[in-house]
């Protein structure tokens, strides 16, 4: 079936190369009758030479045409010997047969036959109207089969092969405009016709179908690879579904064409080359210089086929659906296989270099893909338009009839429109001096409102669970791209910014914590005031949108347990505070004492960490300055309600007595409170400060306590050695009583006892 088919593209091929009057349609009749073969063919007819030709395998007419590759074995008529043992040509007055049993394949004779009756063979043809009317069958070929070939299967073969005949097969034909085919044995009739329809379209009719193809050639220089060829011809040609003259491409598996079709690589478009093939005719020579060259030149024609289908009569008038179309036929990543393999990532180059796609406006303004953003909508127009596009960024809006496929796009290099474009554009603007300020906060809150549909609101497009969210996160985190309350513009790696919620989530509220407030960098209101918000460019959930996206860049939603944990706890704890001022302080410490006092639910579970890091690290206002209670012991004075009266056993001593400054007591948020005083007390003692000196508990071992103590206390038959022991101990009141005359220390314990009873009288007093 294979060489069948060869034969018969041999037969084409051979018509193709003929010469025809000038007011013929040159065409080639097969007629297919029990007993064999006839071709018709309307050329000029064979000359002396050309006879002399097809005795000798090797001997060609056709050779030295310096146009490519075309007959250079000249063997092409032999291939009839393949279904016949004795072909008969009547052309010119020439009546011959080639008898093979009478000689050789490599030299035979011709034998002179009788003229074959042409007139009767038209008629056989003439069930087309129009061939009889203008026909001249000036050449008859008859192909008698062999007795083996007569069988009912071969010749089912046969038909088949010829029912297969596609349009295309005239698509590369120079000369060839019509190929017929008269099946006699059920008086059939197929009939093939080009027509050059003009703008590159040529249609091919089949019966009642047409098929239509974009054809873009190229001549190339070929001398560079063969002395004695000096030029050839490559043709690509795009498939096209007319309807009501317009075309749409149809994207089915073409063949590659060596004048006539091959084999299928993949391809979504026919490619047509002077290709070297193997002897069987099916494949192109992948080892061929010559093929090599060829393949090199496909991409460039490619390329520069598109503006001349977008000139097409049916996409004037918008030439990007034609970009859309031609777009479609390009090789995708896994579907060009075989020797045209690397066609795809050479067509892609070129295109990616191209000036190959139009932006969006009236002016048809062509830009490589680099160039381009994909996907946008009106919102994303609104939001950043063509000049401000354009200057950061060096794009422009895609135009919107130019729908790519994903992986194409992707292929390209095209800029899709999403979370990477929009962090691009904000951090151009926060490196232009005035550059987001100028913009005004209702075009920030469109921004944030697009990133975050964008981001994590659009279907097929979340990032979450991702590493590009956690990129984008840590790239917006280092953008100064966040309003503050103060006019200015700051990024959350400068330190934590909280969202302004107008005190809700605040005890008592920030207005009575101005010095606090002042401290903390606050997201503007303005910036999700509707007065700022261009309503226009926004769905109804925006400000929802603004507050999550915000949140996810690591603002902190403003809350008093935040605000203490946050904010307070380290900026307490940092002595550079300590010469801000005591308002700030004051402040600081006000607000953790009315938040512990709250039934905030977060401390229920972290009070103590809090308690333990003012206990441990907060600079306290004294007396005598800023003191850590780690580091000195701190005391009520008499207006916290101290009712120990310790001036009487310092007052001639050299001794530091550090109490906590009063001016808690005076901040307006305590002046509020009911029972201000004893909440401050209660407040005071968790974080260590005392009406007398400080006691701590400590383990002991019951071997290193004092045998006279430990005797007094427990049975030491009944303890272990190794046991532990609960002590307190007041390294202060061991110093304090260190600076007193020796009779002073039953004073101190008389006058003192209450405040230390509670904490076991024998474990605090020194030994004498």
């Amino acid at each position: 079936m294979g060489r069948d088919q060869h034969r018969q593209k041999v037969e084409v091929q051979n018509a193709d190369d003929n010469m025809y009057p000038e007011n013929a349609e040159p065409t080639l009749t097969f007629i297919l009758q029990e007993s064999g073969i006839t071709v018709l063919n309307n050329e000029l007819g064979f000359s002396a030479r050309n006879i002399r030709a097809l005795c000798d395998v090797g001997n060609s007419t056709k050779k030295g045409s310096g146009a490519g590759y075309i007959g250079q074995k000249g063997i092409g008529f032999k291939s009839v010997f393949r279904v016949t043992d004795a072909p008969e040509i009547h052309s010119n007055g020439f009546h011959v047969k080639f008898d093979i049993s009478e000689g050789q394949i490599g030299f035979v004779l011709p034998t002179v036959v009788s003229p074959c009756n042409i007139a009767m063979l038209s008629r056989l043809a003439s069930k087309d109207p129009i061939l009889l009317d203008n026909s001249c069958w000036n050449t008859c070929i008859r192909l008698p089969f062999r007795s083996e070939l007569s069988e009912g299967i071969i010749i089912n073969n046969i038909i088949a092969m010829f029912s297969d005949l596609h349009p295309s097969l005239l698509l590369f034909l120079h000369r060839l405009q019509c190929i017929v085919f008269r099946n006699m044995l059920n008086d059939s009739l197929i009939v093939m016709r080009k027509e050059m329809v003009g703008n590159g379209i040529v249609k091919v009719s089949c019966g009642e179908e047409k098929m239509t193809w974009f054809v873009a050639s190229k001549k190339l220089q070929a001398d560079v690879m063969r002395s004695d060829v000096q030029t050839t011809e490559i043709a690509i040609a795009f498939t096209l579904q007319e309807t009501n003259g317009n075309y749409r491409p149809l994207l089915d598996q073409q063949p590659v064409f060596a004048f006539l079709p091959l084999r299928t690589y993949g391809l979504k478009f026919i490619l047509q080359g002077d290709f070297v093939l193997p002897s069987s005719r099916e494949e192109v020579d992948g080892n061929s210089p010559w093929n090599q060259w060829l393949l090199s030149e496909f991409p460039g024609l490619f390329v520069s086929a598109e503006k001349s289908f977008c000139d097409l009569p049916c996409f004037r008038e918008n030439p990007a659906k034609a970009v859309a179309a031609f777009m479609s036929f390009v090789p995708l990543v896994g579907e060009v296989h075989g020797f045209f393999s690397c066609l795809r990532r050479m067509i892609i180059s070129k295109l990616r270099m191209s000036n190959c796609l139009l932006l969006e406006g009236d002016d048809n303004h062509w830009v490589p893909p680099c160039k381009v953003l994909r996907g946008w909508n009106d919102e994303a127009h609104n939001l950043l338009p063509n000049i401000f596009l354009h200057d950061h960024l060096g794009l422009g809006f895609l135009n919107r009839d130019i729908v790519l496929s994903d992986p194409l796009a992707r292929a390209l290099g095209i800029e899709e429109y999403g979370p990477k474009v929009l962090l691009q554009i904000i951090a151009s603007l926060c490196r232009t001096e005035n550059g987001l300020k100028s913009m005004g906060l209702s075009w920030l809150s469109s921004w944030l409102n697009a990133l975050y549909t964008t981001s994590f609101h659009s279907p097929g497009q979340s990032l979450l669970h991702s590493g590009i969210e956690t990129d984008i996160i840590s790239k917006l985190q280092k953008i100064p791209f966040i309003p503050l309350s103060d006019g200015t513009f700051s990024s959350v790696d400068e330190g934590t910014i909280w969202l302004h919620s107008d005190g809700s989530g605040v005890d008592g509220g920030l207005e009575a914590f101005p010095y606090l407030y002042g401290k903390l960098r606050t997201v503007s209101p303005a910036l999700l005031s509707a007065s700022a918000v261009d309503i226009s460019c926004l769905v109804g959930t925006s400000v929802d949108n603004l507050t999550r996206m915000l949140l996810k860049i690591g603002v902190q939603q403003l809350s008093s347990h935040d605000i203490v944990k946050v904010h307070i706890l380290p900026a307490i704890s940092d002595d550079t505070n300590v010469n801000r001022g005591k308002n700030l302080m004051i402040d600081y410490l006000c607000f953790v004492m009315i938040h512990l006092q709250s039934s905030c639910c977060n401390c229920h579970v972290e009070r103590e960490f809090i308690v333990s890091e003012l206990r441990n690290k907060a600079f306290i206002l004294t007396n005598h300055g800023y003191k850590r209670s780690t580091e000195v012991s701190i005391h009520f004075g008499k207006d916290f309600g101290n009712p120990v009266d310790v001036n009487k056993l310092i007052n001639s001593l050299d001794i530091k007595w550090h109490e906590v400054d009063i001016s808690c007591l005076e901040h307006p948020a305590t002046e509020s409170l009911s029972y201000g005083l004893i909440k401050w007390r209660s407040f005071f003692q968790e974080i260590g400060i005392t009406d007398f000196v400080q006691i701590v508990q400590v383990n002991k071992s019951v071997a290193d306590i004092s045998p006279t103590i430990s005797g007094d206390i427990w049975d030491m038959e009944l303890i272990s050695p190794r046991s532990t022991a609960k002590d307190w101990e007041s390294i202060e009141l061991v110093h304090l009583l260190s600076l007193c005359p020796q009779v002073s220390i039953v004073k101190v314990v008389n006058t003192y006892w209450r405040f230390l009873i509670p904490y076991g009288m024998t474990a605090i007093v020194p030994k004498l």
